[in-house]
C-alpha cells in the first residue's frame, strides 16, 4: 500500500511540469500563453537614452494664407477730378470693367451758381412783408412778390428779380439802391452743373493701369484732393 503511494507521488511530481506549461510539447501553443501571462505587449514602450518617455515634436506649419495676405495688402491710394462730363465718368467706368482693375470709383454731380437773386430776406411774417412791398411801391418799385425764403422755410422774402449774369443783378441793385432802398441783398443760387466730382481709390499699379496707360480724361477735368 505505501508503495503504490510513493510511485503515485512520483509520477505526479514527474507530469508537474508538463502540466504546470514550464516545459512547452512540441507545436502545444503553451509558451505564448505563458508569455503573454508574464507581459503586456500593449504597455511596453522604448526610452530614450536619458531615461525620459520621447516627447513627439511637430513642427508649426506656417500660416500661408497670412503670409499671402501680408504680401498682397497694400495701401489704398485715391485720385479725384472735377468738372468732369458724364461721358468721361462712363468711359472709366467701363474701362475698370473691361480691364477688371479692383478699383473702386466714386461720383457726385457738381452744382454750381446758375442764377443770382436779388431780393429782402428776413421777413417774419406775411404783414411784415406786405408793409415793405407798399414802402417799395412808394419809393417807385413796380416789380417784386413775396415767396418763402430758400435759406429759411419758416421766413418770407420779397423777390425783386432773377438774374443769369451776377453784372445784371448789380446793375438793378444800383438803381434800387438810387431809389432809397438799402435793405436789398444779391445770393447766388445754386444748381445742377452736368458735370461730376470722381474719386477712384486703389492700389498705385491699378491706378496706373486706369490713368497712365491710356488716358481717357482731357484739360477739363482739374485734379483734386480726395475727401
Amino acid at each position: 500500500m505505501r508503495l503504490a503511494f510513493f510511485l503515485l507521488l512520483l509520477v505526479n511530481v514527474a507530469l508537474y511540469p508538463f502540466v504546470s506549461g514550464l516545459i512547452a510539447g512540441k507545436g502545444d501553443g503553451s509558451e505564448p500563453l505563458r508569455m503573454a501571462s508574464q507581459m503586456k505587449p500593449d504597455s511596453i514602450r522604448i526610452l530614450a537614452s536619458d531615461g525620459q518617455a520621447p516627447v513627439t515634436q511637430t513642427a508649426a506649419a506656417p500660416d500661408v494664407a497670412a503670409a499671402v495676405a501680408a504680401d498682397t495688402d497694400a495701401p489704398a491710394l485715391c485720385r479725384a477730378f472735377d468738372g468732369l462730363s458724364r461721358e468721361q465718368v462712363d468711359a472709366l467706368t467701363a474701362r475698370i470693367a473691361s480691364q477688371q482693375l479692383a478699383l473702386q470709383l466714386s461720383e457726385a454731380e457738381q452744382t454750381e451758381t446758375t442764377a443770382w437773386w436779388v431780393h429782402i430776406p428776413d421777413m417774419q411774417t406775411r404783414q411784415l412783408a406786405e408793409r415793405k412791398q407798399a414802402e417799395l411801391r412808394a419809393l417807385g418799385v413796380r416789380e417784386m412778390i413775396v415767396m418763402a425764403d430758400p435759406a429759411d422755410s419758416q421766413k418770407l422774402a420779397v423777390s425783386l428779380g432773377l438774374f443769369k449774369t451776377e453784372a445784371a443783378a448789380k446793375e438793378l441793385l444800383a438803381t434800387l439802391n438810387g431809389q432809397g432802398v438799402r435793405s436789398a441783398r444779391i445770393a447766388p443760387r445754386e444748381g445742377r452743373a452736368g458735370r461730376y466730382r470722381v474719386e477712384v481709390r486703389g492700389t498705385g499699379p491699378e491706378l496706373a493701369a486706369l490713368f497712365d496707360s491710356a488716358p481717357v480724361l482731357d484739360e477739363t477735368a482739374q485734379r483734386t484732393d480726395c475727401q
